[in-house]
């Protein structure tokens, strides 16, 4: 039985003591001299940032504003072998009866936070579609409940956003994704494919077309062979992020408990551990202080911690159990690699946008195996947080895909947006 209740943040002031209490008692490590960002986040970066952090960052200011400009609510819902969980939820209603239900799922390092510039855009009646937007806090993330039993992966992420629709008397919707959006988004294609008519994403996993694993994919490919220099640089930049950039996966997917004591106790390991990710893989966006504090904040002060946001890494990586093995009990696992090779059904329409700082970048025939893609866009700016970098052309294309010249028109029974 769901049930959803008006919520609103409020972090206990012992944290807020906790933490001046730590920043004040912060060891900073040496540097080699002029090595830049080249061994990651530089030393004179985090000092000034910390320095932010502890004297002229407002909290409080930032827990007043979200709560007056956002709409938030706890969905309680039962995930099947894991009991219930409390999930946080922004729900915006356009007052469109028409609206386009639309979930917004994050990724990691992200949050709810991205949905914020959207949902202006979105949710206001004018030029195109207009959408009601549902953004939850993934489990183990931000003000979400977290999951304290083994094997939560894709599959349980994916059933417990579906039954926050549901529970929101959404029965059918579209979603737009990103990062573990994107594979969650892909999961749900998986199990829930007629409620599911339309899905939007910013980032596109997939394993690359080889002959001894899908020779009709890489006998289609042949056609755009030779790659062009757009292609190659693509190819190049996938595979420098696969070979020298993703040690931060690895590290998440195999060992979370070890890192987590870091990410745990001390705030300028989580703040380097984020704001890492949030320079290098955005595209010269111009982060401001408020706004890296915040993300980190978000992170520092989740219901369960900045260590369960990386278990999603280990868990979707974890090896199926065989229970007529000796295995144990039966466990649904949908791992990534099953998701990044598995084909959704027809009837879910896809739309494919491609921003030039994304961490992974094919050509766009390779992303015709996640199945029916009816719409593909290049953009000249944005990167992996494309939501808060350049929300106004991910808007446009979610606009664009939905309306009624696009190729996901009417993906909602009875509701075109209009």
């Amino acid at each position: 039985m769901s049930k959803t209740t008006p919520f609103s943040i409020s972090v206990p002031d012992a944290q807020l003591d906790q933490l001046r209490h730590k920043l004040d008692q912060t060891t900073f490590p040496d540097e080699i001299d002029a090595v830049g960002w080249d061994m990651g986040v530089p030393l004179e970066e985090i000092q000034r940032l910390i320095t932010v952090w502890r004297d002229t960052f407002d909290w409080r200011a930032q827990e007043r504003k979200l709560n007056e400009q956002l709409q938030q609510f706890t969905v309680t819902i039962s995930v099947d072998g894991f009991g219930e969980l409390e999930i946080h939820t922004l729900h915006h209603r356009s007052g469109n009866p028409n609206a386009i239900p639309l979930l917004f799922i994050h990724g990691w390092p992200g949050s709810f936070l991205e949905a914020t510039k959207l949902i202006p855009l979105l949710t206001k009646n004018g030029e195109g579609p207009v959408f009601d937007i549902v953004a939850p806090s993934l489990p183990n993330f931000g003000f979400s409940q977290g999951v304290n039993q083994k094997g939560f992966g894709l599959a349980q992420y994916a059933e417990a956003l579906h039954k926050i629709m549901v529970a929101l008397d959404y029965e059918e919707y579209v979603i737009q994704g990103g990062d573990w959006g994107s594979m969650i988004a892909r999961t749900m294609a998986q199990y829930y494919a007629r409620h599911i008519q339309a899905i939007h994403l910013n980032f596109v996993p997939v394993k690359p077309p080889f002959p001894w694993k899908n020779p009709v994919r890489f006998l289609q490919s042949l056609a755009s062979v030779p790659f062009s220099a757009k292609d190659r640089a693509w190819i190049a930049r996938s595979m420098d992020y696969l070979l020298r950039g993703n040690a931060y996966m690895k590290q998440q997917e195999t060992r979370p408990q070890t890192l987590g004591y870091g990410l745990s106790d001390s705030p300028i390991g989580l703040l380097a551990w984020i704001y890492d990710k949030m320079n290098l893989w955005s595209d010269n966006y111009s982060w401001t202080d408020e706004e890296i504090l915040t993300w980190v904040s978000v992170y520092y002060f989740s219901r369960a911690g900045p260590t369960a946001s990386t278990r999603i890494y280990y868990e979707a990586s974890a090896p199926k159990i065989d229970p007529s093995n000796g295995g144990g009990a039966a466990v649904n696992y949908t791992s990534l690699d099953d998701i990044m090779t598995a084909c959704a059904p027809s009837n879910v329409r896809f739309a494919v946008a491609q921003f030039p700082k994304e961490l992974i970048m094919w050509p766009m025939a390779w992303y015709h195996i996640i199945g029916n893609v009816v719409k593909e866009k290049e953009f000249d700016r944005g990167g992996h947080f494309a939501a808060w970098e350049v929300p106004e052309l991910l808007a446009g294309d979610v606009k664009e895909f939905m309306g009624k010249e696009g190729s996901a028109y009417g993906a909602v029974q009875g509701k075109e947006g209009y």
